[in-house]
């Protein structure tokens, strides 16, 4: 569950190709997605938005986006999938889509208590088998476009990383895009352990290799 694939890992000594896989079931549930401007950022968002979709249905996966990164997803809104779209220019849409995703963990604690769930994989096994439901599945909230977070919309920083703090346990994700990894404060980094690293604008920022970032090529996306 929640194992999707992304991407074409090249491996021409060995003259084949392997799957680019990620697994957002367990501890590596949250995403940073960090590359230079340009980079496919969004894109990458996108798709992983959509190798979500095809694995679950509607009812088991569930999409709040923040679009700050120039409209990506304004073509995805009325996919089934997808709860809510807020841009940069809707403050209020921006909060109110914080606050829901605040109220599900919330009523979904109080759930998990009243149901004796233990843990999110055991709701979700036995939603599957149909003896419980609180009429949602895996929730993911995306910010497309963190530094904007941080710079017009400064309190719910806060509020979006006790989201991740607390989310994985009840069955909420935190995806997030920015052009350096310094734009995400360490406590944030720290609960995010799935990291997918683009061009970056200066190699020397990589978080995974400084010498094989500064061969991912100019100009090709991806």
């Amino acid at each position: 569950a929640l194992t999707v694939p992304l991407g074409i890992v090249d491996v021409p000594l060995e003259q084949r190709r392997d799957r680019l896989v990620v697994s957002l079931g367990g501890a590596a549930g949250h995403v940073a997605i960090v590359g230079s401007p340009l980079s496919g950022k969004s894109t990458l968002a996108r798709s992983l938005v959509s190798a979500l979709a095809l694995t679950g249905t509607p009812q088991e996966l569930q999409f709040y986006v923040l679009d700050f990164g120039g409209g990506s997803f304004t073509a995805m809104q009325r996919h089934p999938h997808v709860a809510g779209v807020a841009t940069r220019t809707e403050p209020e849409a921006v909060r109110r889509t914080v606050a829901e995703v605040e109220s599900i963990i919330d009523a979904r604690e109080q759930f998990f208590r009243r149901n004796g769930i233990d843990s999110i994989e055991t709701y979700r096994q036995r939603r599957r088998a149909g003896t419980v439901d609180d009429g949602w599945g895996d929730v993911f909230l995306i910010v497309d476009g963190w530094p904007t977070v941080r710079t017009e919309y400064e309190p719910l920083e806060a509020r979006i990383q006790t989201i991740a703090a607390r989310g994985l346990s009840f069955g909420v994700h935190v995806i997030i895009t920015a052009n350096r990894w310094l734009e995400i404060r360490a406590s944030l980094k720290d609960l995010i352990q799935t990291r997918l690293e683009l061009r970056q604008g200066d190699p020397t920022d990589s978080d995974i290799d400084r010498k094989q970032a500064a061969n991912v090529p100019v100009g090709q996306p991806g």
